[in-house]
């Protein structure tokens, strides 16, 4: 039997690019969908699974099996490939895999989309409050779960939520909504520059403070012994000592990398998602590292910014993108272009609506489009709209959206 196409990780980039080498009759197939098997969408971890909306059975049952596709409960931990670094696309080498149970095994061609884990806190006090299901990230079902058993039978339960990206910012809506009182602590000041630009993270940031008790400019850096069931005390760079019941740390996520492609940041990819100096692998989703402004040639990287995507929808349209990619080299279909970063996303907070299509792409500058609603765009080196970004902009954001699409 011929060595198959490997697609490791069960998240969005791998079952989206799963399903587009099916459609194209593709074959042999093998999925890795980790070792827990967990194929849901993850954006239901806080929007559902967390306020018991939905139970994990449900979530999971959203995303049944793919027929036709061989899968397996199983994780990719080591790559090591034969052929020298300069192979052609579509190499016949098969390349060695070596599997989370021990198995080692051959693919003919590799889509890694291993997804990422949260990263976690090491201050002094964490682990009596980890052990005792009070201190956790927002990552995954257990995460979900632990947050909803906590908070069953509590009303006003005192909730610290560190980190107030999307999840973070979710959740503290959502805890909020739901009776607590929540402190939402974050370093920077506003929180989420980066990413939305000054002037939609400042309004954000006002938002927050007439809906939470809000600590900007701080962080975590210590949690105190536990009384018991009674509310702990989390202490903060500022000195602010916070009685809560519960922590959740929502401080972004780390790429999960498997040995032999790419390291701690990521995996290097070109602009058509094929790792760079291996065309016969190729990365989506969470792990696959873009190079800013560059031309995407195979090597030159050098004095370039990098940058990931950690979004649901857009990993859904990278894996889609790398699947065809993969087609095109081994004669299947036409080239698929370069990927381009245009998916949409969105987040409810506190009664608004933020949402966005694209992605800020290192050094790109913003400019408002509209005060009222608020709607910013993002235009990088070259001088072309990389993302737009709204605050209840409804459907001046979706027309803006369209004309950034193209």
């Amino acid at each position: 039997m011929d060595s198959p196409i490997v697609i490791a990780g069960g998240g969005a980039a791998g079952r989206a690019a799963a399903q587009t080498l099916l459609a194209a009759g593709a074959q042999p197939l093998l999925h890795l969908a980790g070792p827990d098997g967990e194929v849901l969408d993850r954006t239901l971890v806080d929007k559902a699974i967390m306020t018991g909306r939905i139970t994990p059975e449900r979530a999971q049952s959203m995303r049944p099996p793919l027929d036709g596709l061989e899968t397996r409960t199983d994780s990719l931990v080591t790559v090591d490939p034969p052929s020298p670094a300069e192979a052609a696309p579509g190499a016949a080498d098969p390349l060695r895999l070596t599997l989370g149970s021990g198995e080692e095994i051959d693919a003919a061609a590799l889509l890694v989309a291993t997804g990422s884990s949260p990263r976690t806190v090491d201050v002094p006090g964490h682990a009596p409050w980890a052990r005792a299901g009070r201190l956790t990230t927002l990552h995954s079902v257990a995460d979900a779960m632990t947050v909803r058993t906590l908070l069953a039978d509590r009303t006003g339960a005192r909730v610290l939520v560190s980190g107030a990206g999307l999840v973070g910012s979710e959740a503290a809506t959502l805890l909020s909504e739901a009776g607590h009182t929540v402190t939402l602590v974050a370093p920077s000041t506003p929180p989420g520059e980066a990413a939305l630009g000054r002037t939609l993270a400042s309004r954000l940031a006002q938002i927050h403070a007439e809906a939470v008790d809000t600590r900007f400019g701080a962080r975590l850096v210590r949690l105190e012994e536990l009384p018991g069931s009674a509310p702990g005390v989390a202490v903060l760079s500022d000195g602010s000592r916070i009685e809560a019941d519960l922590v959740i740390i929502a401080h972004g996520a780390r790429p999960h990398v498997p040995q032999g492609v790419g390291g701690e940041a990521g995996i290097p990819v070109d602009d058509r998602l094929r790792v760079r100096g291996r065309p016969d692998i190729l990365a989506a989703g969470a792990v696959a590292l873009f190079t800013a402004g560059d031309r995407r040639t195979a090597h030159d990287t050098d004095g370039r910014t990098a940058y990931r995507i950690d979004h649901w929808d857009d990993a859904e349209a990278q894996g889609v993108h790398a699947a065809r990619t993969l087609l095109h080299d081994r004669g299947l279909r036409e080239d698929p272009g370069a990927y381009r970063p245009l998916a949409p996303w969105s987040a409810r907070i506190h009664g608004r609506q933020l949402a966005g299509f694209g992605h800020r792409l290192p050094g790109a500058q913003e400019r408002i489009v509209s005060e009222d609603p608020l709607l910013v765009e993002f235009v990088d080196e070259a001088g072309d709209a990389c993302a737009v970004l709204g605050l209840d902009a409804g459907r001046m954001l979706r027309d803006h959206g369209r004309s950034l699409r193209g």
